[in-house]
């Protein structure tokens, strides 16, 4: 049996399009495949262990994982599965977070030439300047509140970019 076909029987494969090449890439060895981690907290917790555990088994399969650390995406906060905004964190404390992250994976997932990589992607969002500008104005905006300005409610119907969607903020 093949990793791909381990994960397959642990659930572990929900949805997957081009199988016969992703199965024969993963059981070769050869894929490179990537998983996310915000900064929230200066540990990881047990939803970030089941994703480490998958990285490292499908590494020692020969297959080169990229951890991505969201050290850019933490200035923001991912919505998912919150009824508020979360708090916005500090620079110092995301960062913080970022080398505690590091730290622990490095106990899982070997990192270096040729085995797996770690990248932040503050690298290169914060120098977009747009963080700034969704972290100091857009946090005083309310989506709802603008989904009802008459100017995008006749837009929806037909489509509206995000681009558009942004004017009331600048």
């Amino acid at each position: 049996m093949g990793i791909y076909e381990e994960l397959q029987e642990r659930g572990l494969i929900a949805q997957v399009t081009d199988e016969k090449e992703i199965k024969e890439l993963i059981n070769e060895g050869g894929a490179r495949f990537y998983i996310g981690f915000d900064p929230t907290a200066d540990s990881l917790h047990v939803g970030h262990f089941m994703a480490l555990c998958l990285m490292k088994r499908l590494q020692l399969a020969g297959n080169k994982p990229v951890v991505l650390i969201g050290g850019g995406t933490g200035y923001i906060g991912d919505p998912s599965g919150r009824t508020d905004m979360r708090s916005m964190m500090t620079p110092e404390t995301i960062q913080h977070n970022c080398d505690c992250f590091k730290k622990q994976m490095e106990r899982f997932i070997e990192f270096g030439e040729d085995k797996a990589i770690m990248v932040n992607n503050a690298d290169w969002l914060l120098s977009l300047n747009y963080i700034d500008l969704l972290r100091e104005v857009g946090a005083h905006f309310s989506v709802n509140n603008m989904l009802r300005a008459e100017c995008y409610k006749q837009r929806m119907e037909k489509g509206l970019s995000f681009l558009e969607f942004n004017y009331m903020i600048m």
